[in-house]
């Protein structure tokens, strides 16, 4: 008896006594290996979980949970209409709530803990725990079932910290399918579609939900960096051979197939030149910005890209309010004066063009008007995944200075696409890029620029999914449109999950 109450003492100094020690480590599954399209950013997201339930950070939790919810809503591409691809609460959810719900409240994740807490110190934890044995409780019949039922509909109403509005249907939807409600389900499903439908921007443009996923997108990358790369053989066969450097394969494998012949065509050059003992050199037929493309996996969360094009109009209020971006006062090193807004008269609009898109706007005036309206220009993967879809077309290898083009059918093929989505398309547009004159955060009334001037900074880089190039005047070409993005989750989070209109 002494040696034991020894052995206990000497656990309880060394902290082996405490609740927290006896927990064992929530592990997390390799959802990313099991062929779920969102399987990677799910198990990211519960490894982030964990780390917030181990070291306490409670300020944290909502979102923390939110990132979870979002990605079984990309799993699905924030389809109600399909069957979800997760469960509402995973397992490692119910483990990792329980956790932290016990060293909360000091007691064990009863039943009667569930429906009759002392005090509330978690109810986004309390909710899912209840909703993970719901089903349990209801199928045992009686009065703790009806009383289940009643207390997971009040914190369903209640619920104002799950964050997702997908997250928060998943869990109505597993409430009502245990309490065989299929009214309430189609209302909290209504909401869902009101709250991740048109939103409304401070510019008063309409603004549609995009719903994030998962595709390939061809990326650039310098062919001569890739001839450079360490590992690279200076072999044909070395490079065919299965037994070689498995990074170098890969990257291969992951080429388009235009990339692939041209990357083909610069190595057989460099074959050749170690071949007869003389340094590799870069053709002369391949310039410096010359590129490959790689089929990348790219992750988007959800986002809101404006319906249209930003208008002469729109612009021009944002001009008169900012007037540094007038055409009469716009600094030389935010654009050029004579390629400014070349279909204006002075600073007003032709007439009869007010709805009409604005064109002939510096990559910098862009970047200051979505600013001001608490926007972002969107990035290539943003671009291609609202304009053209999942489905990207093989890329157009472009020389150094050659403008983008687009045929006349892939016009008409891509616009379509958006006319069917409610989108205004015109091609090409701008996306957001970095340039030796802006930085990251833009103030609309004042330009950072490099004292250098505006020639040495990089020229802007126009993309779409079937022709890339160089814009190389700092300017914008007199065919350049753009529109802005918001995240999703910025939009929910500011206004409570009612950020969205219908």
């Amino acid at each position: 008896m002494r040696l034991t109450t020894f052995w206990r003492r000497l656990r309880f100094l060394f902290g082996a006594g405490s609740a927290a020690s006896r927990a064992p480590r929530v592990r997390i599954r390799s959802l990313g290996r099991a062929g779920h399209p969102a399987g990677d950013a799910l198990e990211q997201a519960l490894l982030e979980l964990r780390q917030v339930v181990e070291q306490r950070r409670l300020e944290q939790l909502a979102f923390a949970w939110f990132k979870v919810d979002e990605a079984k809503a990309a799993a699905v591409w924030y389809d109600p209409n399909l069957e979800p691809a997760f469960p509402s609460v995973l397992p490692e959810e119910a483990a990792l709530a329980a956790k932290l719900y016990g060293e909360a409240s000091g007691r064990g994740v009863a039943p009667a803990a569930l429906l009759r807490p002392v005090g509330e110190p978690l109810p986004m934890v309390r909710y899912r725990l209840l909703v993970e044995r719901l089903p349990v409780l209801c199928a045992a019949g009686g009065r703790r079932a009806a009383e289940a039922v009643r207390v997971a509909y009040e914190l369903m109403r209640t619920s104002s910290d799950v964050l997702s509005p997908y997250g928060r249907w998943l869990l109505a939807r597993a409430v009502c399918q245990a309490a065989r409600d299929r009214e309430e389900l189609e209302r909290q499903t209504e909401r869902f579609w009101v709250v991740t439908g048109d939103h409304r921007a401070d510019d008063g443009a309409s603004m549609m939900f995009v719903g994030g996923g998962e595709f390939d997108l061809p990326l650039p990358v310098s062919l001569t960096d890739v001839l450079d790369q360490p590992g690279m053989p200076t072999r044909l066969e070395a490079l065919k051979r299965q037994d070689g450097p498995r990074e170098i394969q890969g990257f291969f494998m992951r080429l388009t197939p235009r990339s692939q012949r041209q990357f083909m065509r610069a190595f057989d050059k460099r074959q050749e030149a170690y071949r007869h003992g003389y340094p590799w050199r870069k053709p002369p037929w391949l310039a410096s910005e010359g590129h490959v493309f790689v089929r990348t996996r790219t992750h988007l969360p959800a986002f809101f890209i404006d319906r249209r094009p930003v208008t002469n109009e729109m612009f021009q209020e944002f001009a008169y309010q900012h007037r540094l971006w007038l055409p009469s006062r716009v600094s030389p090193y935010a654009t050029y004066r004579d390629t400014y807004l070349p279909t204006w008269t002075g600073d007003a609009y032709a007439r009869g063009t007010a709805a009409e898109p604005v064109t002939g706007v510096s990559y910098q005036a862009c970047r200051a008007y979505v600013a001001a309206c608490g926007k972002q220009l969107p990035t290539e993967a943003q671009w291609v995944y609202a304009l053209i879809g999942p489905e990207v077309p093989e890329t157009r290898q472009l020389g150094a200075e050659s403008r983008p083009s687009m045929s006349d059918e892939e016009r008409l093929v891509h616009g379509e696409r958006a006319a069917r989505l409610g989108l205004h398309l015109l091609l090409p547009e701008r996306v957001y890029d970095f340039d030796g004159t802006c930085t990251v955060r833009v103030c609309p009334d004042r330009i950072r620029w490099n004292p250098r001037g505006p020639g040495y900074g990089p020229a802007h880089v126009w993309r779409t999914p079937s022709a890339r190039g160089r814009v190389p005047d700092l300017a914008g070409d007199a065919n350049l449109t753009f529109r802005g993005v918001v995240s999703a989750s910025r939009v929910w989070m500011r206004g409570g999950g009612r950020g969205a209109e219908a």
